[in-house]
């Protein structure tokens, strides 16, 4: 309840922001208005995450409403919003084979964004995030790369657990705001649609990568 409640005084920074954003009123003002239109997205992720996460701590899964989608329209889109919102970073999309299906496009752009801006968090900061989509006959397979340190077995054996950080990661979490809740509300996602989510990392990068079997809109589900 208190989730919900906190939405309205968020939406209504919200449209502050895009209103003075709209001003000419100077650099100063739009540069407020910049800071203020980041952290109030910031705010909703974070938001977001802890309603989803007491949603799976009460057995109420994730509701998801599949409907046809072409994922690399989708993610083209979500992308650019988030380099709007990482200025100075390169993200960069390669697609191949075809990346049409059923899915939630909403829940998927939150996935994909959790993704990115673990990459971003934790990545080396002169090299870019790339993001692989790949189409096969029965799913479809996406992964974000990012170069960057070495995340290491301990870490990565409990990395889709909620509210649990590698000890590496303890300190740049912190300074981000990060609830340790990101990969978790990730991979529940790729299990509401029926797919799979993986991370690997070696010296040199680290790769998550998500499986979608493609759903039929007679088979869909409706929530999980």
């Amino acid at each position: 309840m208190l989730g919900h409640d906190l939405r309205n005084p968020l939406q209504v920074i919200q449209l502050t922001a895009r209103a003075l954003s709209k001003l000419d009123a100077g650099v100063d003002v739009a540069a407020a208005a910049a800071r203020l239109s980041k952290s109030s997205a910031n705010i909703k992720a974070l938001l977001d995450d802890l309603l989803d996460f007491n949603r799976t701590k009460l057995g109420l899964g994730l509701t998801i409403a599949p409907s046809t989608i072409d994922l690399a329209e989708a993610f083209a889109g979500e992308l650019e919003q988030l380099r709007v919102a990482h200025p100075g970073r390169q993200i960069e999309l390669e697609v191949s084979g075809d990346v049409s299906g059923v899915w939630d496009k909403y829940r998927l752009y939150q996935l994909l964004g959790n993704l990115v801006v673990n990459a971003l968090t934790y990545g080396d900061f002169s090299s870019p995030v790339r993001v692989v989509l790949n189409g096969r006959p029965a799913e479809v397979i996406f992964a974000v790369h990012n170069r960057g340190p070495k995340i290491e077995p301990a870490t990565l054996s409990i990395i889709f657990n909620p509210l649990k950080r590698g000890v590496e990661h303890q300190e740049v979490s912190s300074a981000g705001g990060s609830l340790g809740l990101g990969l978790f509300i990730a991979r529940e996602i790729a299990l509401a649609h029926g797919g799979e989510i993986v991370a690997a990392s070696n010296d040199t990068e680290s790769v998550f990568t998500v499986r979608l079997p493609r759903l039929s809109v007679r088979n869909r589900p409706s929530s999980t």
